[in-house]
């Protein structure tokens, strides 16, 4: 049999093994302390974007009787989860061991999550979330994080 063109492949083994490990780098950047505190500023910005909003969406409204008690005893705001500021100043995060951990105040459980609320009188008012606007600031810091 003749032969008329003859292929070599070089560097296959290696491409292979730079495919496989695509997925451990990909993550190990994405654990980085710098990436998940770029991406935790985002989370914390949002959240205090979503008090200052009312609710995105918006919050079901007080009760009147609540407006009334939060404008006489902290005189100057009846909005929602702005009494003395605790809630809204609170609301941190913390990057340790490749894990972005979001903070505040204890209480914000009871906003936050339905199945939390043990016979809560106020409907949920979840402060934490990703927002339209916060998928193309997250994904824009990890396209980032790749290039590099």
């Amino acid at each position: 049999m003749n032969q008329f063109v003859r292929v070599t492949l070089r560097g296959l083994d290696e491409a292979r093994n730079s495919i496989e490990q695509f997925p451990r780098r990909c993550q190990a950047i994405l654990r980085t302390h710098s990436v998940l505190r770029d991406i935790g500023t985002v989370f914390v910005s949002s959240a205090v974007r979503t008090i200052d909003a009312g609710g995105r969406p918006p919050y079901k409204p007080l009760a009147e009787s609540t407006t009334s008690a939060k404008l006489r005893k902290y005189k100057k705001s009846s909005h929602i989860l702005v009494a003395g500021g605790q809630l809204r100043q609170s609301l941190d995060y913390d990057v340790a061991g490749g894990k972005l951990t979001l903070t505040s105040v204890e209480y914000l459980k009871f906003h936050q999550w339905e199945e939390d609320r043990v016979k809560a009188r106020f409907p949920a008012r979840p402060v934490w979330g990703i927002h339209d606007d916060d998928h193309d600031e997250i994904s824009d810091i990890i396209i980032e994080a790749l290039k590099k």
